[in-house]
Formats: C-alpha cells, structure tokens, sequence
C-alpha cells in the first residue's frame, strides 16, 4: 500500500508525457510521408520513410537559408542580452546608487507591456533609423523586448551571492568590475547559461517581429518562411511538417547538450 501514491504519480507522470509527445509524433509521422498518403492511417508509420520532404523544404524551398537568417538573429540576440543583463542583474542585487528601485521598477514595466502593443511604434522608429528589411532590425529589438526577463532572473541569482565574499573582496582592494568578473560571474555562470538557453529560444521561435520588419525573402527566418508553404491553392502540410522539425531540432540538440547547466541555474535562487 506504501507504493500506490508513488505508482499513481508514475502513471500521471507518463500520462502527461504521452500528450505532450502526441503532436511531436504526429508532426514526425507526417514528415516523412508522401502527399498521396498524407491522410491514409495517419497514426501508422510509414514504410519505408520518404525523407523526400525534407530535401524539397532544405534545398527547393530555400529553408537552408532561412536556417542561417533565423541562428544569425537568435545569436545576435542572445549575445547583447547575455553581455547586458548579467551586469545588470548583479548591479541591482549587490550595489547601491540612487534611483535603483525606480530604474528597476521600469525593466518590470517589460514583463507586463506585451511586444504586439509597440509593434507600430517600434515600426516607426527603426524606419527612421534605417534598420527596416535588416537582421539588425530585429535582433535589436528582440534583445530590448527580452531583456527586462532576463535583468528579472539575473537580479535574482546574483541575490544568492554572500555580502561577506564581496566585502572580503573589498578590503583586498579589488573594483567593482573586478568583484563582479572574479568573484561573481563564476557563481552564476550556470545561470548564465540557462538565461542564454531560455533567450536563444524565445528568439528562434520569434514570428510577429520578423513578419513587420523583413520584407526580403532572403532575410526572412525560418518561422516567417514557413508561411510560404502555405499557398493560394493548397497547403503543403508535408513540408510545413518537414519545415517544423527541421526548426526544432536545434532546440533539442542545444537543449541537451545545456541540460544540466540550465537545471542547475533555474534551481539557483529559487530558495532563499
């Protein structure tokens, strides 16, 4: 009898597995079938596989291009919010200046202002400055719209750094800067690492920016021109399948090669 919560925890556990994997297996399915046996026994797995698909996305449709646009804007992003937020999140953790609850308080303004809201706003101004139907137009903007996040979790983490290794710091004569780059950063580099996972996602899934500011199918990345599966006369849901595995797979190869490092810092400063 001491086993049945454990079993039916076990058995809620899988369930929940089962649905979530669900689609990913019918996106998988459908990826490797032909289009005249798109629809006949959708459940069952065809063989022997047509990998024909994928070629077809890859090379005819342009996706290995759309590929490239898609790793240069999420790196971009990733590496301005990275290079920002960590210093930021320790600068209103650990140090005291005026104005610091305020200047805070505005990056939490962030986290509620939803990026559909400025969309029009943001369009006029990069118009201004010369960045429309540019990659620079939208990693600009998504490291803006993730980095109020990305101060939220970093202020977070660098809390959990004792005061008395900073102070110990202090009397040693060492900067600011120097606190920060020797004895912070090598505390809450599973963090980093974390934060770097969670922004390169929300980037590479990124759809309504680029849709508003790319115009040029060669700049277009892969999540706007996928849409171009979609044509006047019909769906290609083969490719559209093909397209949305080959933009998932990055994910989970970085995922996995990340795992214990993003589990690590989602865990540091979750309990104080």
């Amino acid at each position: 009898m001491r086993h049945g919560p454990g079993i039916l925890r076990y058995l809620v556990l899988v369930a929940f597995a089962l649905f979530a994997l669900a689609p990913v297996y019918l996106v998988l399915l459908a990826s490797v079938r032909g289009k005249a046996d798109l629809f006949s026994a959708p459940l069952a797995l065809p063989w022997p596989p047509d990998l024909s698909n994928y070629g077809t996305v890859w090379l005819d449709r342009g996706f290995s291009r759309f590929f490239v646009n898609s790793l240069v804007m999420s790196a971009g992003a990733t590496a301005i919010v990275v290079a920002v937020a960590p210093l930021a999140g320790y600068a209103f953790a650990k140090l005291r200046f005026a104005g610091r609850e305020v200047l805070f308080g505005l990056f939490l303004v962030g986290l509620v202002l939803p990026a559909p809201a400025v969309i029009v706003a943001l369009y006029g101004n990069l118009q201004a400055m010369g960045l429309l139907d540019s990659r620079l137009g939208v990693v600009l903007p998504q490291a803006a719209i993730l980095l109020p996040f990305a101060v939220f979790m970093m202020r977070t983490i660098a809390g959990e750094i004792p005061d008395e290794l900073l102070e110990a710091g202090t009397i040693d004569g060492v900067t600011p800067l120097q606190a920060f780059t020797r004895l912070a950063l090598p505390m809450i580099m599973p963090g980093v690492r974390s934060l770097a996972l969670i922004v390169f996602l929300f980037s590479w899934q990124e759809y309504l920016l680029p849709l508003v500011v790319i115009q040029t199918e060669a700049l277009k990345p892969l999540t706007v021109g996928a849409a171009g599966l979609q044509g006047r006369y019909g769906i290609d849901y083969a490719g559209i399948a093909a397209a949305g595995v080959l933009a998932f797979l990055p994910i989970v190869a970085l995922f996995l090669l990340l795992q214990r490092s993003f589990i690590r810092g989602l865990a540091v400063g979750a309990v104080k």
